[in-house]
């Protein structure tokens, strides 16, 4: 088993205070761009077992380990040695998934899918079509889909996002680089090749998603 211990516990404790959401619709000052977030009706399931059924998300934003441990999967880290039975969820791909319905756009506005943050290694689909693959969670992500979005009042847009296992990712930009000295005193030194937050290695997380509506005759992004 890797030495991924004393991970899960900070993700746990991180994300106490995300239970919060953006306002259904924000308007910035000078009224050139308007918000809807996708917060609502999220599922997820393992990725690569296409039999597991869509469980509900505990809250949004969230991650795969308090979305198991709502569902009874896993036991609180915290809890005695259960982080030691927890250490297969950040070997797992995990896939989420909503619906929303397309915003009102005016004349000249576009729809732009914003993330704020995507755990490291995701892969973005919009009604089937992949829009986005990121390897850096540290970067906000911004995509045009005003020509993917089906008609507005149609809850029929599909939002899916898959988080591949930043772990493992990690261990196989090390056997590509093999003669890098991964110079680690703490924890699993494939965390050195992957650009994501130390402090939860092995987890997924997702932080706000929203539409932003932008003129962009008036506002430059």
């Amino acid at each position: 088993m890797p030495n991924q211990l004393y991970s899960t516990p900070v993700v746990y404790e991180q994300h106490q205070h995300l239970q919060s959401s953006p306002s259904p619709e924000l308007t910035d000052a000078m009224g050139q761009r308007r918000s809807s977030p996708i917060d609502k009706s999220w599922t997820f399931r393992e990725a690569c077992v296409n039999t597991s059924k869509f469980l509900p998300v505990s809250q949004f934003p969230t991650c795969i380990h308090l979305d198991l441990i709502h569902h009874g999967i896993i036991s609180d880290p915290f809890t005695g040695t259960a982080e030691k039975q927890a250490q297969w969820v950040g070997e797992k791909a995990w896939v989420y998934r909503t619906a929303f319905v397309a915003p009102q756009l005016g004349e000249n506005e576009k729809a732009v899918l914003a993330f704020d943050g995507l755990d490291t290694y995701a892969s973005v689909h919009l009604n089937g079509k992949e829009i986005l693959e990121t390897d850096n969670m540290f970067i906000p992500e911004r995509v045009d889909i005003t020509s993917l979005l089906r008609g507005s009042n149609d809850e029929s847009n599909v939002l899916e996002i898959t988080f591949d296992s930043a772990f493992i990712r990690g261990k196989e930009e090390q056997k590509k680089n093999p003669m890098h000295q991964w110079g680690c005193w703490n924890g699993d030194s494939s965390r050195l090749a992957v650009r994501k937050a130390q402090y939860h290695y092995v987890s997924a997380t997702m932080y706000y998603v929203y539409v932003n509506m932008i003129d962009p005759l008036r506002v430059c992004f």
